[in-house]
């Protein structure tokens, strides 16, 4: 018995709407859950300064986890962006595929503001803490406490910080090594770089309000040589 060629046609048009259904479902499927898993289990973030050497250097890649708001001494945070600019509707999830995949060498959402730029950082002193510099270390006076310690018999764990020598001729360029006793506000933290002569942090631009950590960095995943948790 012959098949009518138009019902055979339909048949074939509603396989294939079909096919094209399923497909669309399952690439909206995975863009949501991607995105869900970027902004609430991890997300990837690339270094693209010597701040943070030599625990992460320039061209490494990191995964942070925005569960923690509240990081403890010597944790490395992920600092949000200062005008808390994001990109909105089904770019965000497109963006964050392409910081991925590229190991955030291209992304959607961009600013030219430098004060804008999210970073990582290393945070040393928590609310309430005093604190001083000298030649480039930090001493703090825990809440309630009365003797200052160094950063480095608080932090959790241990890190090594980048100092070396300024010429005499490059007096005024870089962050300074001294800072004078201050005490955190509520709700803040003092955030350094791990490079203390040529990165920015807290010496430049303040405290930093709870609202603009936006995670921790929990893994290091590139380059594949220097794999690590933190």
């Amino acid at each position: 018995m012959r098949q009518n060629v138009y019902e055979y046609a339909y048949e074939l048009k509603r396989e294939r709407q079909h096919r094209n259904t399923s497909m669309f479902i399952v690439i909206v499927s995975v863009i949501v859950c991607l995105s869900l898993f970027f902004s609430f289990i991890l997300f990837p973030v690339l270094v693209k300064s010597d701040s943070m050497e030599s625990d992460i250097a320039r061209g490494g890649a990191v995964f942070v986890s925005p569960f923690v708001h509240t990081p403890k001494r010597g944790d490395v945070v992920f600092i949000s962006r200062s005008d808390n600019e994001k990109a909105a509707g089904l770019a965000r999830p497109i963006d964050l595929l392409l910081r991925f995949f590229t190991a955030q060498k291209i992304q959607l959402h961009t600013s030219g503001r430098i004060t804008a730029k999210p970073c990582l950082r290393r945070v040393l002193a928590l609310p309430g803490d005093t604190i001083y510099m000298k030649d480039y270390v930090l001493y703090v006076k825990p809440e309630g406490q009365k003797q200052y310690l160094t950063e480095f018999e608080l932090a959790s764990r241990p890190y090594t910080v980048h100092i070396y020598s300024v010429p005499v001729e490059w007096d005024g360029l870089g962050s300074c090594g001294t800072i004078s006793e201050r005490t955190i506000g509520r709700n803040e933290y003092f955030v350094l770089a791990d490079n203390r002569i040529e990165g920015t942090d807290s010496r430049v631009w303040g405290n930093i309000p709870s609202s603009r950590i936006g995670g921790k960095v929990v893994l290091q995943y590139f380059p594949f040589n220097k794999i690590r948790l933190f």
